[in-house]
Order: C-alpha cells, then structure tokens, then sequence
C-alpha cells in the first residue's frame, strides 16, 4: 500500500467518524432543546410538569416519584449542565476536524493530483443562504437565546425567593452554563475571524 493509499484511507475514515460526530451533536441538541423548555415551561405550569413528568415515570418505568418539585428542578439543571458540556465539545471537535480535512484534500490535490472537494470547495462553492442562516443560528443566536433562559429561569427563582441551598446551586449551574456559551460564540467567532484571514470564508 503506498503513500497515496494510505492518505486516502485514512481521509476516509476521518469523514466517517466526523459524520458519526455529527448525529451525535443532532440528537444533543433535541435533548438539550426538550430539557431547556421543561425548565421554562416550570415558570408558566409547574405544577403540570411535575405530575406529567410523575405519570411518565409510573406508565414507563413503573416508578412512582415523590420527591418535591425543585429536586426534579436541579436534576434537570445538572442534565442540562452535562448536555451542554458534551454539545459544545462535540461542535468544537467537528469544527476542527473540518479544518483537518480541508487540509488533507488540500493535500490529496497539491501532493499526489487527486482532486477530492467534497468538504472543501465544492461544499463552499456557492454556498446557500438558508445554510448560511442555519450556520449563524446554531453558532450564534442559540447561544444567545440559551442564555437568556437561564437568566430569566434564574430571575423568577429570586424573585419567589425559593430556598437559600435551592437558590445557590441553581445560580452557580446558570453562571456555568452563561460562562460555556460565552466561551462557544466567541471560539466560533475568533474561527470565523480566522477564516475570513485565510480567504476562506
């Protein structure tokens, strides 16, 4: 097997296991997404959430849940916590996986004369608009909106003064979350920033 072989391979299996990346990423994100509304929908109707969530665990799993209300509100603080973590390092290792397989094609083209586009020039090429706005939303907006969640789930704790424990853990987990959302729309600003530089975006 020569060299050319080899590069191509393993091309191969990179954009394999980026692809496998990529649906774990999707089905992150609906989880995400289904556990951020439970924490708004507890603002509105949170008496309906706790028996609804009570009677899916009996029919379910045949478990009848007693606990209060703000311990189910915690425990999905925590899982949302943990799916934001894993989302974000997922986003982060795709996006950089990218730019490694741009490089290889770069590579496969200059080195051995094997045009292969597939993530590079010919996924730029024209690139559609409604991409364009999906890219932005995901990268940008739903950061943004994410966090203005948190701040308002946070907002209507203080102001009906649930417990000081309660309280201190639940700001502590949304300062986090606030502070990994920051950390994700400015690392995929400073990406976008040095794309641009690189005639690539």
């Amino acid at each position: 097997m020569d060299k050319l072989d080899v590069m191509y391979d393993h091309y191969k299996d990179t954009f394999s296991i980026q692809k496998e990346n990529e649906k774990s990423r999707n089905k992150l994100f609906i989880v995400l997404c289904i556990c951020i509304l439970i924490l708004m929908l507890m603002i509105i109707y949170p008496n309906n959430i706790y028996e609804n969530i009570q009677e899916m665990f009996l029919e379910k799993l045949g478990i009848n849940i007693k606990f209060e209300l703000k311990v189910m509100e915690l425990f999905n603080w925590f899982i949302i916590l943990y799916l934001t973590i894993r989302y974000y390092q997922i986003n982060a290792n795709i996006e950089k996986n990218y730019k490694y397989i741009h490089s290889i094609e770069e590579m496969l083209e200059i080195k051995y004369k094997l045009p292969i586009y597939r993530e590079g020039k010919n996924y730029l090429n024209q690139y559609p608009r409604f991409l364009t706005f999906s890219y932005v939303f995901y990268k940008y907006i739903f950061p943004i909106l994410f966090s203005l969640c948190v701040i308002v789930k946070i907002i209507f704790n203080i102001v009906n003064k649930l417990s000081f424990l309660f309280l201190i853990i639940s700001i502590i987990t949304a300062g986090c979350l606030i502070f990994l959302n920051i950390s994700y729309f400015i690392f995929n600003y400073q990406l976008r920033k040095g794309e641009k530089k690189n005639g690539k975006a």
